[in-house]
């Protein structure tokens, strides 16, 4: 069973991992929910209940009216999941060549809808997660892993990810650049600013562990540079 620690990346990784997700179909779904989650803080269900009338590109903003879980439609998790979610013209753009793309395009059609099932339902988070986003994220080195006796590489790595990662990584890096709380708890869609300020907590520590990590590496370097090379 993998850990459940609850892993954030940083910016540049994030792109690195975008970047490793290959232009064919399946990839550019995942392309659209790594979007989803890493820009907006869209919950992985929310994304698949998503429709295309729940997107206005002319008023830029994503409904969220339904969520998508287990292969069951459900509703969003409190009155604030509800709340209206800015679409990027960044973000815009990209659906919009998506929605051309795909030909399940009708307004209730779903946007990431299975292949497999002829747009009846939507994709399975899982299947994408284990097939596509957590292998990419080995590429990257997000994840650790080595290689096996052919060179391939093989995930090694404990901890659980998925899109939730992006959502948490998106928390981080608002805390990070001092985001206002409100804001970030509009954005998230926090239903409690308690929720919020967790995030700032949870960033805080991760920042005081990195510079105490920074700090004893220094110490334990040059402690190991003056003891000099020992006598045989």
């Amino acid at each position: 069973m993998r850990s459940r620690n609850l892993l954030a990346f940083l910016t540049f990784q994030s792109f690195r991992l975008r970047r490793s997700l290959q232009p064919h179909r399946t990839n550019s779904e995942v392309n659209g929910h790594h979007g989803h989650s890493a820009g907006t803080g869209l919950r992985i269900s929310e994304c698949l209940g998503l429709q295309w009338h729940d997107l206005s590109f002319a008023e830029a903003v994503i409904q969220v009216r339904r969520t998508w879980t287990c292969g069951q439609v459900g509703w969003p998790k409190s009155k604030a999941s509800k709340g209206p979610v800015p679409l990027h013209p960044l973000l815009a753009e990209f659906m919009f060549r998506w929605k051309r793309k795909t030909p399940y395009s009708q307004p209730g059609d779903w946007v990431f809808p299975s292949f497999k099932l002829k747009g009846q339902q939507p994709r399975v988070a899982n299947m994408l997660v284990e097939n596509y986003l957590r292998p990419a994220a080995v590429k990257v080195g997000i994840l650790s892993s080595h290689r096996d006796d052919e060179g391939r590489l093989v995930d090694d790595d404990p901890r659980r990810f998925g899109f939730h990662n992006l959502r948490h990584s998106l928390a981080s890096f608002l805390v990070r650049i001092r985001t206002d709380p409100k804001t970030v708890q509009t954005l998230l869609r926090h239903s409690d600013v308690k929720l919020t300020l967790q995030c700032y907590t949870h960033s805080v520590s991760e920042d005081r562990m990195a510079a105490a990590g920074a700090m004893l590496t220094a110490i334990f370097s040059h402690a190991a540079d003056r003891s000099g090379p020992k006598a045989d």
